[in-house]
């Protein structure tokens, strides 16, 4: 057995010998799909456009052309990609009852496709709009349709307010009512899988080292280090749609022998 296959073994005892497992999931899970993240030197997206001009709420209500467009581009890229095998096999490891929830950074809904169930999205969900007079939801599709049909402006059916994609800009607060589902998802779980998450964005990475810090163990599955590395049980550098396949096989095998 090679030093790879013993890490995946003891990642797979790690969730058998846990009771109640969460997954927090970022960026890293969505580019094996196709879909670029943020900050990646040299690929993210904000080596190509400013942040500021593209991707905060003031930005998005003073020049709202602009900005959807640059978002229908990126919705597109979005709206193509598929889950992955790692999402696939989340999805097993629920089946098998040894997955409570999800927590994700991402706005694609991968998880969902991959019917995943009991999902917070944290950063809200690129399949949707909101007003933002009236908090009022519609498909994306009902934006979209606004823009194609040449309004730059799209809005509200109920109040004529301005619509957004309904995913957090910068500037804006995460919703509170998540951010309560979130926290008790991490207190009451044993056992946080950290899939595809640098840790570097805040106020989400509080949360593995909440979990720390009341006793659960923390596994990590990320292709680059994190700050948090030296705090896992188990670290694996690799990508997910390799080795998340691996480690569940092992899991449910484990399963089967009780």
């Amino acid at each position: 057995m090679d030093e790879l296959e013993k890490k995946i073994e003891k990642f797979a005892d790690l969730i058998v010998e846990a009771e109640n497992i969460v997954v927090l999931t970022g960026a890293g899970m969505s580019t094996e799909s196709g879909i670029p993240d943020f900050r990646s030197p040299g690929t993210g997206l904000w080596n190509k456009v400013d942040p500021d001009k593209f991707a905060s709420i003031h930005a998005y209500v003073s020049d709202t052309g602009k900005n959807l467009r640059f978002m229908l581009e990126l919705g597109m890229t979005i709206f193509k990609a598929k889950p992955h095998q790692g999402h696939k096999a989340l999805t097993k490891l629920q089946r098998l009852g040894k997955l409570d929830g999800v927590m994700t950074q991402n706005i694609d809904g991968l998880h969902q496709r991959a019917r995943t169930k009991n999902v917070i999205e944290l950063h809200g969900t690129a399949n949707e709009a909101i007003c933002m007079r009236c908090d009022t939801t519609y498909p994306i599709t009902a934006l979209v349709n606004q823009v194609v049909h040449n309004n730059s402006s799209p809005t509200c059916d109920k109040c004529n307010g301005l619509l957004k994609p309904n995913a957090v800009f910068f500037g804006e607060a995460l919703d509170s009512d998540t951010l309560k589902k979130a926290d008790k998802m991490i207190a009451d779980c044993d056992l946080l899988i950290v899939l595809g998450s640098s840790l570097l964005v805040y106020p989400v990475a509080f949360y593995p080292r909440t979990a720390i810090s009341k006793g659960s163990k923390l596994a990590i599955l990320n292709i680059q280090k994190t700050d948090l590395d030296s705090k896992a049980e188990i670290v694996i550098h690799a990508k997910i749609g390799d080795i998340l396949p691996k480690i569940v096989k092992d899991v449910e095998e484990k399963l089967e022998e009780r």
